[in-house]
């Protein structure tokens, strides 16, 4: 029987990927979790509902976002959870802090600032409620970089963490040309 075969029969991919990416991310948002699994919204709220309903998670929203953090039960099954899938070969288990993924998450935040700032750049000014949309479009890359950074915590020599510092310069910037250009 093949690994990722056995590893079927043992285990329902979405809330084991799910489970296991809140274990490396420590506290994140529904967003990012259903991104990285590759599922959608409702299906990952769905799913870590169940789990929060068994004590393995907390949620708490803040605003229109959704944070999900292990509690110290839920941090002793995903930690079970990850050595099942490590002793049964999975190769795919979620290990998110590793240079190739975390680079990919900082060019891919580059990109999409990048594309916002062009736009912003082409105006001469903004009126409150272009303002608000642009500071809207910026607020996920804040929390993808706070995400990003909680990554990087454990590898204080990367030399990714000079490109997530200019990723936090740019969009300060990006929102700082915002309010020049806003309209009073």
């Amino acid at each position: 029987m093949a690994t990722n075969e056995l590893t079927d029969v043992f285990l329902h991919k979405m809330p084991t990927s799910l489970l296991l990416t809140v274990r490396q991310y420590d506290r994140t948002y529904v967003s990012v979790l259903a991104k990285e699994c590759n599922c959608t919204y409702p299906h990952a709220v769905k799913t870590l509902w169940g789990m929060e309903r068994l004590g393995l998670l907390t949620s708490e929203k803040v605003g229109r976002v959704k944070y999900v953090q292990l509690t110290d039960r839920g941090k002793l099954v995903a930690d079970a959870l990850y050595e099942l899938v490590t002793n049964l070969g999975a190769s795919d288990a979620p290990y998110r802090n590793d240079f190739d993924h975390v680079n990919q998450k900082i060019n891919n935040v580059v990109r999409k600032v990048a594309t916002i700032q062009k736009e912003l750049e082409m105006m001469k000014s903004v009126d409150a409620d272009e303002a608000t949309r642009f500071n809207r479009r910026l607020g996920p890359y804040y929390r993808e970089l706070n995400a990003i950074q909680f990554l990087l915590n454990s590898q204080p020599n990367s030399p990714l963490n000079a490109k997530a510092a200019m990723i936090a310069r740019t969009l300060d910037s990006v929102k700082h040309e915002i309010k020049k250009k806003e309209k009073t």
